[in-house]
């Protein structure tokens, strides 16, 4: 084992980068994470692709290991880097993923002991995937590593891409070769992107060889994701949930599942959040754990030729959906929450929810009260992504002084 080489995966299970060396024998790749027992290995057949385009994403999760950003070295970290930075979930759970330098405050470094420089520059990063995917955060040098997207990757891992590229027929729509006689093999094959849909639910922790900051500075989540905490979710399947908006107060559950199941024959866990504020309108939730009717629900929320409306002239917005690692985390966190909230009793019923449709006056109507709606929210957002940054910056110029206090 110690003569093979380190690289980087990017794991199915959580979308994040991982240390890793490799194995081939034969067709099949096992990836094995450093620090992590045999049993978290991850194999890969070359007949588990279904094209080359499959193929050659797959090679791109494949790197040499990022190189630590060093204090005296932070100048060479400038805006429109891709890095690879830390993601705290909490102190013992620091996991990877890809970011964009979005700007550097430049300040002047402070002296350690013994004449080490300590960088004290804040570094604004756009998360390009996991659970901070679109959002700024503000951070630390220590925090980051630069990507060496030039360097060569393990030789195992370019002779089973080969043999995987082998199998396909170069055409506009990609054949499998037959190796068995010319024989067809009708049982399906699992594609990687098949792969990538099956949940792992693998709670990783800290990426060998690298130190992370002991503290978050500046975590800028989306407004669901500040309050859900990681949990071991090994083996509890594929998760999807439709987060949305704008919902009456008081209106139940069971009359949006009511509802919902008469439009789509679909009946997905509905929750609908208490809101103690004196906002007229609450958020609510649509669990569901099949794939094919999260996109028929999906496509109903969708339609642009109609629009879910209530008796108090309130559309239905949908502010995000998730699905695999983040929805069931965003599921268990509901279900945990729900069942300590005693829910508002519903005083609306299934048959106070409409469907307007395109080309009605109702439906003129409701489509200008929901783009304003949505023009509200994405201000009302905005202001809060600016005051979590800002309040980061603020993090980072007094770390952990409430620490003795706390």
């Amino acid at each position: 084992m110690s003569s093979e080489s380190v690289l980087e995966f990017r794991s199915a299970g959580d979308d994040a980068w991982y240390s890793a060396r490799v194995g081939l024998e034969g067709e099949v790749l096992r990836v094995k994470y450093l620090g992590f027992s045999e049993d978290d290995d991850e194999v890969f057949r070359a007949s588990d692709f279904k094209s080359r385009r499959e193929v050659d994403e797959f090679k791109d999760r494949f790197r040499a290991v990022s190189v630590q950003v060093q204090d005296s070295d932070c100048s060479e970290v400038v805006t429109g880097d891709r890095v690879c930075a830390s993601f705290s979930f909490h102190d013992n759970d620091v996991r990877f993923y890809d970011a964009v330098v979005d700007g550097v405050e430049r300040r002047e470094h402070a002296q350690k002991q013994g004449g080490e420089e300590e960088c004290s520059c804040v570094f604004i990063l756009s998360w390009l995937h996991g659970p901070n995917a679109e959002n700024l955060t503000a951070t630390a040098i220590e925090n980051i590593c630069q990507v060496q997207s030039t360097a060569p990757i393990d030789p195992k891992v370019t002779s089973f891409l080969e043999v995987a590229r082998e199998r396909f027929i170069i055409n506009r729509e990609p054949a499998l070769i037959s190796k068995a006689g010319g024989s067809s093999n009708n049982k399906r094959k699992l594609s990687y992107f098949d792969l990538l849909k099956r949940e792992k639910g693998r709670a990783k922790r800290t990426r060998a060889g690298i130190t992370a900051c002991p503290y978050e500075a500046g975590r800028i989540d989306s407004h669901l994701e500040r309050t859900i905490q990681d949990t071991d979710i090994g083996g509890l399947g594929n998760h999807y949930v439709i987060l949305l908006e704008n919902l009456d107060k008081g209106l139940s559950p069971l009359s949006v599942a009511e509802f919902i199941h008469r439009e789509t024959s679909i009946s997905p866990q509905v929750y609908v959040f208490p809101n103690l504020t004196s906002a007229p309108s609450t958020q609510g939730a649509l669990v569901l754990d099949c794939e094919m009717k999260f996109l028929k629900l999906s496509d109903f929320l969708d339609n642009s030729n109609h629009i879910i409306m209530s008796s108090r002239e309130r559309p239905w917005v949908i502010i995000e959906k998730m699905s695999g690692h983040n929805a069931l985390r965003a599921s268990m966190w509901i279900q945990a929450v729900t069942s300590q909230i005693k829910l508002q009793q519903g005083s609306i019923g299934s048959n106070e929810l409409r469907v307007v449709h395109s080309g009605s006056e109702e439906y003129e109507r409701a489509k200008l009260l929901k783009d304003l709606f949505e023009e509200f929210f994405n201000h009302r957002k905005g202001l809060q992504k600016r005051l979590d940054l800002d309040v980061g910056k603020i993090m980072l110029l007094y770390p952990n002084r409430c620490s003795a206090s706390c």
